[in-house]
């Protein structure tokens, strides 16, 4: 594995990216603190939601 490659992993570790599978918009984690987070998307919208959301598979998928 690459530097780039390790370095990238550890990224995704700290800032996950989830799919909304009812829009299809992907987000990714931008700030986690206690129970909530705050996403963003590729445009640069944000959301805040709470962290046992994104555990709910029937709406969320997380892609990496």
């Amino acid at each position: 594995m690459t530097d780039l490659t390790e370095a990238a992993d550890a990224l995704r570790r700290q800032h996950p990216i989830y799919r909304n599978r009812n829009t299809g918009v992907t987000w990714q984690v931008e700030q986690s603190t206690g129970d909530t987070v705050w996403l963003r998307d590729i445009v640069g919208h944000t959301q805040q939601r709470l962290l046992n959301e994104l555990d709910n598979s029937e709406t969320w998928e997380r892609v990496a």
